[in-house]
């Protein structure tokens, strides 16, 4: 029935999709509103359907502890990065940039963890990064933005220390699960429960000069591209990235979802009508088959 693959390909379709709606959103109230707006949703979504499934949030100290420190550092540090980096590049670059997090990942689980790294991940990872360096370099590639001194340049920064925080998030999450499993949607919920408590102080400060009630009162359509995004991302995009990963490979699941900045080609073609060049269509390609050799062992 292929349900593993069905569920990964959605689950791509989904974050790719929502993207476009985080990238909107953002540039009318700002990063840090939109990272912690959607945080706080996709926390009551969990809150309310975790017992409604009757999930076992049995979790020991330890286990807490990483999830959490893996929600500062993934959620907290590396989203924050990736919403900034929205008001610098476009969507299409800046998440092409990110979709390298899990090269970053396996060299800091190498690093950290002992984990064994292929030769061919290596190639995989060099490919990627040559495809992205292709796009990023291309002067056609950023049309929309603002045109300023530094401004690609600061916007590819963020996108790559997304990258880090991605890949220390995912350091700490491993070390939770190899003490005993987990509910995918029970250690989502603990790693944004203190990503809310972290960001909040700095979005009440925030509020003070960019009030987000009275952006979101006046501008409909940025609260709902907002709890569009959430929802379609961290809530229904979440639950599909743990059906696929129970069952079909987590190889397979993980090179389908790796497919993002092709399916954005689509999007941004097809709903945006964007011009698309030939680096944007090769660099995508080039990308995604480095990911797929680092992730197919």
């Amino acid at each position: 029935m292929y349900i593993g693959e069905i569920a990964a390909l959605l689950t791509a379709i989904l974050w790719a999709l929502s993207s476009y709606f985080f990238a909107a959103a953002t540039i009318k109230v700002g990063s840090v509103t939109v990272n912690f707006t959607r945080l706080l949703f996709s926390l009551i979504l969990f809150c309310i359907t975790i017992p409604i499934l009757g999930l076992s949030i049995q979790l020991s100290a330890y286990q807490v502890i990483m999830l959490m420190a893996s929600g500062i550092a993934g959620l907290v540090l590396g989203d924050s990065f990736f919403f900034k980096s929205l008001e610098y590049l476009t969507t299409r670059v800046s998440v092409l940039i990110t979709s390298f997090a899990p090269a970053v990942s396996a060299v800091m689980a190498f690093i950290f963890l002992g984990e064994r790294l292929p030769f061919i991940s290596i190639i995989g990872m060099i490919i990627s990064l040559g495809g992205i360096v292709l796009v990023v370099t291309g002067r056609g590639e950023h049309q929309g933005e603002i045109k300023k001194s530094g401004h690609i340049k600061k916007g590819v920064a963020l996108a790559f220390l997304y990258t880090l925080g991605q890949g220390s998030g995912l350091i700490f999450a491993k070390f939770a699960f190899e003490e005993s499993e987990v509910n995918s949607m029970v250690a989502t919920a603990v790693r944004i429960f203190p990503a809310v408590i972290v960001l909040l102080p700095y979005f009440l400060y925030k509020v003070k000069t960019v009030n987000p009630y009275k952006i979101f009162h006046f501008d409909k359509k940025a609260f709902n591209n907002v709890v569009a995004a959430t929802v379609l991302s961290a809530y229904i995009g979440m639950s599909l990235m743990f059906i696929a990963v129970t069952q079909t490979k987590i190889a397979l699941a993980s090179t389908i979802m790796a497919s993002i900045p092709i399916i954005q080609l689509f999007i941004s073609k097809y709903l945006y009508k964007e011009k698309l060049t030939w680096r944007s269509v090769s660099g995508a390609v080039i990308t995604v088959g480095g990911m797929v050799l680092l992730f197919w062992r």
